[in-house]
């Protein structure tokens, strides 16, 4: 655990009790590289409510709604367990983010209620962003705190790069018959490419194209000849598994962290109307 008051970053013990929390707390099911280890998506405790590809705008609208929420409240309690916040900095943080979060999400509503989006939403991304932005506009926060939080979110993005990218590893030995010094050659030249939008599509059940001019500088003059052909090897995205599976917090419920809640003075998220009686939960 880290000390209220930090005055170093956190150890590699309190690193990995971290990760594990965090990889716990996202719906993650993949195969890593060649050791073919499966992740089972992990259901968290509040429950998902998922608009189907033709649901009604507002349904749409309002399910995105839930899962920013959802994503802001675990974000809160990740925030507790690292940093550690006394009753001051938490009702500071609480507040700034119940009166901010319609706002500052408008553009994904609007994005994920087209009704020509397919999904890809990066909701995560948006909301890691969002809430570090909050943490730093809180006075209070110490300079350590800060420190440790940014610590916490490159540790995932760098977990996040692993998963995809270890994947990613494996289609391309399946496709080009690699050896393991290829692997690892393949392995750096996709770091070297990484996008964040790769984790939002495994994210959406599918493992990004590990593309032929990416990794040809790796391959034999063999596996070239092969890659280059267009009838040799066929191009394709593979189904990773992975699943939008996010945590939903319900319109009415306030944001929370350590006990303190946000305070009753600010008004929440006004519901959109629903296109039936009963048709959605709160």
């Amino acid at each position: 655990m880290i000390a209220p008051t930090l005055t170093a970053k956190p150890s590699l013990a309190q690193t990995s009790a971290c990760l594990i929390a965090w990889c716990l707390a996202i719906a993650c099911s993949t195969q890593l590289a060649r050791g073919q280890v499966a992740i089972p998506a992990v259901k968290l405790q509040a429950r998902v409510v998922v608009a189907g590809a033709n649901a009604p705008v507002n349904e749409r609208d309002h399910t995105a709604r839930k899962w920013v929420r959802g994503l802001i409240q675990q974000e809160l309690n990740a925030i507790q367990t690292v940093c550690k916040l006394n009753d001051k900095q938490a009702k500071e943080l609480v507040d700034l983010m119940e009166a901010e979060w319609r706002n500052k999400f408008a553009s994904v509503f609007r994005s994920y209620s087209e009704a020509n989006q397919r999904g890809g939403v990066d909701f995560e991304f948006r909301v890691e962003s969002a809430v570090k932005t909050w943490l730093r506009e809180v006075d209070s926060i110490t300079p350590d705190q800060q420190s440790a939080w940014n610590y916490e979110l490159d540790s995932r993005n760098e977990l996040r790069r692993r998963i995809v990218i270890g994947k990613m590893v494996s289609d391309a030995e399946r496709k080009f018959g690699l050896s393991s010094k290829q692997m690892k050659e393949v392995e750096a030249l996709l770091h070297e490419r990484w996008k964040e939008a790769w984790w939002v599509m495994y994210r959406n059940g599918t493992t990004p194209e590990t593309k032929f001019a990416w990794i040809s500088t790796a391959l034999s003059d063999a596996q070239r000849t092969a890659g280059a052909d267009p009838s040799g090897i066929r191009q394709e995205y593979y189904t990773s598994g992975g699943s939008v599976d996010l945590p939903s917090k319900s319109l009415a419920d306030r944001f929370t962290i350590a006990g303190v809640t946000s305070d009753d003075s600010i008004p929440l998220q006004p519901q959109p109307k629903a296109d039936a009686p009963g048709q959605r939960e709160p």
